[in-house]
């Protein structure tokens, strides 16, 4: 029997459906399957397709024969990284698909050995996800946005009463919140405006900033994100409310800065019924969007990926992913630290405060604190599968809303 004819057989099977395990498919003869193409797909690739049959199954539903397809030849994304082959599909002495440089194959004694699919851990099939949902976001760049409406654009007019103000501070937070007073008709801008310095306690500024960098260029985990930081003693620049403070007393004068610490003291200042938020990320969910940021950022110009990543994905995301993360228990004294240090700096120099500079303290723990939360592959995969299943789409582009 040929161990090539019974991985296409299997590969017909995935393709079909199916999701029996390699190791648990025919070894009689009755597996075997004509080629499909001229080289077997890698074994990410084909145990990515047996998890999305299971996680379609389990919704009732069935993986259309496009998708299969899209899969079993799609690329693996991260640097260096290559296709695995599949053990058992090439007997000794019979020619294996051709490896990476330097070496001789999957059947040769260089490069790779082959594996189980079962075996790969689900950082090895995020790499072939993650590759999918980017090119379906990429798709976003081709469409134009559609023309506003008359309404849209009446509303997005600057009102010439509306007070002279900008919006800074946490960044994630401070760009939904421009958005949506655009949207109402409050266009931040004009003379000598008061800058508003969006602030909340250091953990959740930590976590947007976070979210703001994985969103902007990716790069590390949140673990990584945490403990190259408080390592270090330092609070990267997207969390140092103190340094954004001062930075925006530098450009409009000390006696314009305002920090916000209650939402709807902002809102009545600006005579707004509420102010808009980003979508509501949890910590699965903004780390897929870490991942899919990496291939995405060679298929799209840089200064593209941030805002169709927030119209496609951070919107389908919305609401997913678990909660938020938060610091694992040995960074506490840390963040209490640089949490008071921030408190008394703000206070030092005497910006008018919206709210109570307390706020910037760490919030106690709730009786239904179950310790830290960090983005977990499994959950991660999850969601990467739903979003091949149903992929995003340019046609669900959001734009602000307003109340009526």
């Amino acid at each position: 029997m040929s161990g090539r004819g019974r991985a296409w057989g299997w590969v017909a099977a995935l393709r079909a459906g199916g999701t029996t395990p390699w190791l648990s498919w025919p070894t009689d003869g009755t597996g075997e399957g004509e080629p499909l193409g001229p080289e077997l797909p890698g074994a990410q690739q084909l145990a990515l397709l047996r998890r999305l049959n299971l996680h379609a199954a389990a919704a009732g539903r069935t993986v259309p024969a496009a998708i299969a397809d899209r899969v079993l030849g799609a690329g693996v994304s991260g640097r260096g990284r290559s296709e695995l082959a599949l053990v058992g599909a090439d007997e000794p002495g019979e020619p294996g698909p051709p490896g990476p440089a330097g070496s001789t194959g999957a059947s040769g004694q260089f490069g790779p050995r082959p594996v189980d699919p079962d075996a790969l851990a689900d950082d090895e099939l995020l790499r072939v996800a993650s590759a999918l949902v980017a090119d379906d976001v990429a798709v976003a760049a081709a469409v134009p946005d559609p023309e506003p409406s008359l309404v849209e654009r009446v509303r997005s007019v600057r009102r010439p009463w509306v007070r002279s103000f900008v919006v800074v501070g946490m960044p994630w937070r401070a760009d939904a919140v421009r958005a949506d007073l655009t949207a109402r008709g409050h266009r931040p801008g004009g003379r000598r405006p008061t800058a508003y310095l969006l602030a909340d306690d250091l953990e959740t500024v930590l976590v947007q900033a976070w979210t703001a960098r994985c969103f902007d260029q990716g790069g590390a985990t949140w673990r990584g994100f945490v403990r190259a930081n408080a390592g270090a003693g330092n609070l990267p620049p997207r969390a140092d409310v103190a340094r954004m403070a001062r930075s925006a007393a530098y450009k409009y004068g000390a006696e314009r800065v305002r920090v916000v610490l209650d939402d709807s003291l902002l809102a009545a200042e600006l005579g707004v019924p509420r102010l808009g938020a980003p979508p509501r990320l949890g910590a699965h969910a903004v780390d897929l969007v870490r991942r899919v940021g990496e291939p995405l950022g060679l298929l799209v110009p840089s200064e593209d990926r941030p805002r169709l990543l927030r119209e496609t994905l951070g919107a389908r995301l919305d609401g997913l992913g678990g909660p938020p993360p938060s610091l694992p228990p040995r960074w506490d004294g840390w963040l209490r630290t640089q949490a008071e240090r921030t408190r008394h700096d703000l206070a030092a120099a005497r910006y008018p405060v919206l709210g109570d500079l307390d706020q910037l303290l760490p919030r106690p723990l709730g009786p239904d604190h179950q310790g830290s939360v960090a983005p977990v592959d499994a959950e991660v995969l999850a969601l990467a599968l739903g979003l091949l299943l149903d992929p995003v789409t340019a046609t669900a582009r959001p734009h602000a809303k307003e109340e009526a």
